[in-house]
């Protein structure tokens, strides 16, 4: 589902501008149950109502419940479609920077289900996590926790899973494994591990990711770890180009590390050569360690 289309609700539709990045209040459309049309500014929001204004200054300000609101629209930030554009591009670096921004502009409208503000600070972790700055991914969501974010089921589930990269990010390995076990079906064929539940593919990478890491960093299981990180590259068919990254170099590593015990087994050599092409064409620019280069000789 695209994501515009999945802000848009019966009671929250978004009218959608192109604009640059300047903090001023946000124009909102309004009806209300008897079908009468209201034209005013977006100052501030809580859980249960909207704050506006007729004038842009705030001038006689007032709090409208929802449940006095049959339809709502509400005008896109400046700056708002190019950082959109900016993050499905793949530059998430400068995305983090202009969503950061954005959520400081519009942190009042956080306790709005799915409003620009919180939505702002998602696409803001979001791109922590695909920069690999996990900690900082960590520090941030704890923070955020003073203005907890509100959102519908359509981004739950994105925000859910930020939650499991900022536990990595902290080394918070007890908080991580409990928050594994959540998505692990049952076991009663008494597996090695215990298979996911049916989850999308792209959840699935991830979850085999973070358990990787859990089960190498935790757990000291490193053959258990090498199997989820292959389980990471192949379950979205690679389409996640920082995942490909972390995985495959995790996966390489512990190959690595197996070769230095067995230096003259072909077959780990194989697989090495093979985690090093994936990671040198499927994971970005300089994706693959100059330790590993080694593999493609």
């Amino acid at each position: 589902m695209n994501r515009r289309d999945a802000m848009k609700k019966p009671v929250f539709l978004l009218l959608l501008t192109v604009c640059g990045l300047h903090a001023e209040p946000l124009a909102i459309q309004i009806t209300n149950l008897n079908g009468e049309p209201t034209a005013a500014f977006l100052l501030g929001a809580e859980k249960d109502g909207v704050v506006i204004s007729t004038a842009p200054t705030g001038g006689s300000s007032y709090k409208l419940p929802l449940t006095n609101i049959r339809e709502m629209t509400i005008d896109e930030p400046k700056g708002w479609s190019l950082a959109m554009q900016t993050f499905a591009a793949g530059n998430h670096a400068e995305a983090e920077k202009m969503f950061a921004q954005l959520g400081d502009e519009f942190d009042k409208l956080v306790p709005l289900q799915d409003s620009f503000g919180s939505l702002a600070r998602l696409h803001q972790f979001m791109s922590l996590q695909k920069l690999g700055r996990h900690a900082d991914l960590a520090k941030a969501m704890d923070k955020q926790l003073a203005n907890p974010l509100n959102f519908g089921a359509h981004y739950t589930e994105d925000f859910v899973d930020l939650e499991g990269w900022a536990l990595m990010g902290k080394k918070d390995w007890l908080s991580l494994g409990a928050f594994i076990k959540k998505f692990e079906d049952a076991n009663p064929l008494k597996l090695p591990q215990a298979p996911f539940k049916r989850l999308r593919a792209s959840r699935l990478a991830g979850l085999c990711y973070l358990r990787a890491v859990w089960n190498e960093e935790a757990q000291k299981q490193p053959d258990l770890a090498l199997m989820d990180f292959h389980r990471a590259l192949t379950l979205d068919l690679g389409s996640d180009t920082s995942l490909v990254r972390l995985a495959a170099v995790s996966a390489l590593r512990l190959t690595d590390t197996k070769i230095t015990a067995a230096p003259k087994d072909e077959k780990l050599t194989k697989q090495a050569k093979s985690l090093a092409l994936v990671c040198r064409d499927l994971g970005g620019k300089d994706a693959l360690p100059k330790d590993f280069e080694k593999y493609l000789k």
